[in-house]
């Protein structure tokens, strides 16, 4: 149950914690993304070809309309957690085949439009308040109207397969943390907010598209434990917690691809609070590329430290890959005009 300031208050048995979670880590697996900005060598859409044109979008782009998805969301007293769920059918439907989609990915403005069709589209679903089209067309100042909002609405909802119900990071985060002890009553407040803070970072980092919801929740939480003072958590109890989580996943928590999103979570979280999460050590991140990175990846599976396997599906790439890549490149003016006209 989501009180007022959005907590998860326990009221669940144990058991029914651990089902829950099972449950959410098979259906992530429905709602895999690839790397779609490294399809270069795909043709463009057959509009972009007819005009002899291709402005293909990078992960600025995904910056930028996340920020405006937040700022969206903040003025209109909606959740933030809904941002990451209308940026995850954004990246799912930009990894379709579908003709809209390639457009998108060629073309900066009918970038914009899907990305403001997918926040209209998750409101709709998971907000109480329905976001008229009229209103989302307002937001971009008439660059896009309701009718081709609403006519990409249905043709995002076919490409997707109507599959709109991915766990979100923010949710599994959720879960994660009732299974703490019940000695950690008292810190409950600030590890959520340290693990909520984290989730919305990376909504609008483009690296952790590949990845599953639950690798940067879990990075999140751990983070977020290690920040916390031993005074206020003892060892005997976080280490309880640690192996709750252990026994819920199925994968290594300790893993290459989990130090590598926690390094990066830190790393992000520093830079937009101005303050850096101190770490207890009791389960440290290492600072180094993961060795033998290409040997991580077969088969379309992740064989991890604990010998339980990861399926990551369609995305067979080197985490060392993703979390290399650079948000500060390749700035468009064409980007920005068609940003600020919003």
């Amino acid at each position: 149950m989501i009180d007022d300031s959005g907590i998860l208050t326990r009221s669940m048995e144990e058991p029914d914690i651990y089902a829950c979670l099972s449950t959410m880590l098979v259906q992530e697996h429905y709602y895999l993304c690839h790397d779609y900005l490294n399809l270069s060598g795909r043709q463009p859409a057959h509009q972009n070809m007819m005009y002899g044109r291709c402005d293909p979008i990078d992960e600025l782009c995904r910056s930028k309309m996340t920020e405006w998805c937040f700022h969206v969301v903040d003025c209109t007293n909606l959740r933030r957690e809904t941002v990451s769920i209308a940026m995850g059918y954004l990246d799912r439907f930009l990894c379709t085949t579908s003709l809209r989609a390639e457009q998108a990915r060629c073309d900066r403005k009918e970038y914009q439009l899907a990305a403001m069709t997918a926040l209209y589209v998750a409101v709709k679903i998971f907000e109480p308040l329905e976001m008229d089209a009229g209103l989302v067309s307002k937001l971009s100042r008439g660059l896009h109207s309701a009718a081709e909002i609403t006519r990409l609405e249905h043709e995002m909802l076919v490409a997707l397969n109507w599959r709109m119900n991915c766990p979100s990071p923010y949710q599994i985060c959720n879960f994660l943390l009732e299974l703490l002890p019940e000695t950690a009553q008292d810190v409950k407040p600030t590890l959520y907010d340290y693990c909520h803070f984290q989730t919305e970072l990376a909504t609008g980092d483009y690296a952790y598209v590949p990845l599953r919801r639950s690798v940067v929740a879990v990075a999140a939480v751990l983070n977020a434990l290690e920040g916390i003072n031993q005074q206020d958590l003892p060892i005997p109890d976080r280490m309880k917690f640690i192996n709750s989580i252990s026994s819920a996943l199925d994968y290594d928590i300790c893993s290459p691809v989990v130090n590598a999103v926690r390094i990066r979570l830190l790393e992000s979280f520093a830079k937009s609070s101005g303050f850096a999460l101190p770490q207890a050590g009791l389960i440290p991140v290492v600072d180094s590329k993961p060795t033998g990175c290409d040997a991580m990846f077969i088969g379309g599976e992740t064989h991890l430290n604990s010998g339980k396997i990861d399926e990551f599906g369609e995305s067979p790439v080197c985490i060392s890959k993703e979390m290399a890549i650079s948000l500060g490149t390749d700035v468009h003016s064409t980007w920005e005009q068609e940003h600020n006209s919003i």
